[in-house]
């Protein structure tokens, strides 16, 4: 399957928002359902997806659909809002953002092959269709939309006066509502930043489905690779498509999470072991998210600190204890002032 994408940016620039200190963040929605085609070239395929009763139909652009790869942009616009939420700002659909801070953040090349790439992305992610009974937030969208609603972009010439065919500088994103309610309603999880190294489409796709279907827990998740190819919106024949699965789970590339094949069956499991003691992660009942009540509380003993991603890393701390915390909540809280403490 070949090897990691390399790390392009180890000493990213002060002033961009850190994956680091604003932890990545992916929208539950688009995890569990192919929203976003694999394909490296364009697809011009319209895509009819149905699981238990929830269906989403894609529709692509003149450009074709909008890739996985692309989704590297909304997942940075998700990102700053989750972080502006935590840090008590209000939001609003509309992200402002360079591209170069996007892309040093998503591991992309800043080249100005990249820049083409950027504006080719955008056009995809806004003129690709949706057409879903999937609800955010509780909300049922009725109407089809795009994966963003609209773009604009400001462009400067070598002297920085605003020139139309210069280099791209500030870009406003308006994402769309669906994901805007996602985001509203925290129907977010944190992804490994190692992400944006994976190389190909399908590791990218098999990771969002192990983060989502088997999270910090220490209960394995267990599929059928024919359903599994269709969850993750691939269109390989059988044989192959299991053939890649079986590489991917031999390279070990996917970050928290290793893969078995055994006949027809994929198991994922976290990385990780879980407590050494008579109690584990799962014994415990976990919440994947704080409580609005612990959101609270955790948001007083840490200001301004992206509270999903302390709470991603305080599961990971107590995973690898040996013993459990006796209050699940005082523990967390105290782990929160910690880091507060070691911040300021």
């Amino acid at each position: 399957m070949g090897n990691l994408l390399p790390d392009r940016h180890p000493n990213r620039d002060f002033f961009i928002l850190d994956v680091s200190d604003a932890a990545p963040k992916d929208d539950m929605a688009s995890m569990e359902h192919p929203v976003f085609s694999l394909s490296v070239k364009p697809d011009m395929r319209e895509l009819d997806y149905t699981h238990d009763g929830k269906r989403v139909v894609i529709v692509p652009s003149g450009k074709g659909l909008a890739t996985i790869m692309d989704k590297d942009i909304l997942l940075y616009c998700i990102s700053k809002l989750v972080h502006q939420m935590n840090a008590g700002e209000e939001i609003s659909q509309w992200v402002e953002l360079s591209a170069h801070e996007a892309m040093v953040a998503t591991n992309w090349r800043t080249n100005r092959e990249s820049y083409q790439r950027f504006e080719d992305a955008l056009d995809r992610l806004r003129g690709t269709t949706i057409k879903t009974n999937i609800k955010t937030n509780d909300h049922l969208q009725v109407r089809g939309f795009g994966l963003i609603d609209a773009y604009e972009i400001n462009r400067r010439d070598g002297s920085g006066e605003e020139d139309p065919f210069g280099r791209m500088a500030k870009v406003r994103i308006k994402v769309s509502d669906w994901t805007f309610r996602a985001v509203q309603g925290m129907e977010v999880l944190t992804i490994n930043p190692q992400y944006f190294r994976l190389r190909r489409p399908l590791e990218r796709r098999i990771y969002e489905l192990a983060r989502k279907h088997v999270g910090d827990q220490a209960r394995p998740f267990r599929i059928g690779l024919n359903k599994l190819q269709r969850k993750v919106g691939s269109n390989s024949p059988a044989k192959k498509f299991k053939y890649f699965v079986k590489q991917i789970a031999q390279d070990g590339h996917l970050p928290d999470y290793d893969i078995a094949v055994d006949g027809d069956m994929a198991t994922f499991t976290a990385k990780r072991a879980g407590f050494t003691g008579n109690q584990s992660l799962l014994d415990l009942d976990m919440p994947t998210v704080p409580s609005p009540a612990l959101l609270a509380k955790a948001r007083k003993a840490a200001p301004g600190l992206d509270i999903y991603a302390l709470y991603s890393d305080w599961q990971d701390f107590t995973s690898r204890q040996t013993e459990p915390p006796r209050s699940l909540d005082a523990a967390f809280l105290g782990f929160c002032k910690k880091r507060f403490q070691e911040d300021v």
